[in-house]
């Protein structure tokens, strides 16, 4: 207890003879990241409403001292959820908001434009569409490089499986660098390199590199898990399922689609519902 107590001491004493820290953000913007990731998060768990106030919340924090990039964030946001529940009126007005705000106020911000594009075409299976949008860029932060090259890479993937892309191992250059930044950059995005990890399982699995392919989805699963991600969870024991099928282990593939099902049927996605549904039929049936 003494110990415990002078250690306490010796804190307390080096607090007060140490310089204040300089503030490199205001409380405000601080604030208003939170409230923006907080909302990313409730919007990945489908809790609509919440998301919707939060995301609100957000963007006028934003607006109170004039960040731009921040508000067309927020409005990506809720575009994406009024989109998801064919709310076609609010979806036109976030989207032309997000024009109005970007063309005026941050042009270099046209990105995170491009990536509600490429949302709305992944949704509607337009993967030639997704090629046209989703180019890397050295003028882009990591993070949104890492995610044009991982929209990239699955485009090509479904189009041309079994193509040597380029794209790989630009991709597989950046994770590596993103993996170093999450180490000491809270603030990052773990499902940014769960996306990428996925990505990448997915092209060597094509490849029949199966070895590797567990080892990133291995990856994604772990970080998809740990951070919540539950709906990019399900497709990645979808892909398991058939890396494990295709190494014959059929055993271990059942358990990961059964994993996939009960998410996707949480999630109501009917078309991977279908097909987790079709591949516990087939092995059940050997």
């Amino acid at each position: 207890m003494a110990n415990r107590l002078l250690v306490l001491f010796l804190l307390i004493g080096l607090c007060a003879c140490s310089r204040p820290q300089k503030v490199l953000q205001p409380p405000a913007r601080v604030a208003a990241d939170a409230t923006l990731s907080l909302a990313q998060s409730l919007e990945l768990k489908q809790r609509w409403q919440d998301a919707i106030q939060t995301y609100r919340s957000a963007a006028s924090q934003y607006e109170a001292f004039g960040e731009i990039r921040g508000q067309v964030y927020a409005y990506a946001g809720l575009a994406r959820i009024a989109y998801q529940n064919a709310e076609s009126e609010d979806f036109d007005s976030y989207r032309e908001q997000i024009r109005l705000l970007i063309e005026l106020g941050d042009p270099p911000s046209q990105y995170i434009a491009d990536l509600l594009d490429i949302y709305l075409l992944e949704s509607q299976g337009d993967y030639a569409g997704i090629l046209r949008i989703a180019e890397d860029s050295y003028e882009y932060p990591l993070h949104i490089r890492m995610q044009m090259l991982s929209h990239r890479l699955q485009s090509e993937s479904y189009l041309n499986p079994g193509y040597t892309s380029t794209s790989y191992s630009d991709l597989q250059r950046l994770s590596n660098r993103y993996r170093r930044l999450l180490k000491k950059d809270f603030s990052a995005d773990p499902t940014v390199l769960a996306n990428a990890n996925y990505a990448m399982a997915y092209y060597n699995y094509l490849h029949r590199q199966y070895n590797e392919a567990l080892r990133r989805i291995d990856a994604a699963i772990d970080l998809d898990y740990r951070y919540e991600n539950f709906g990019g969870l399900g497709s990645a024991y979808w892909l398991r399922g058939k890396i494990r099928e295709a190494i014959g282990e059929p055993t271990l593939a059942l358990h990961d689609y059964v994993k996939a099902k009960h998410i996707f049927n949480h999630y109501q996605d009917p078309e991977m519902q279908k097909q987790v549904e079709s591949a516990i039929t087939r092995l059940q049936g050997d």
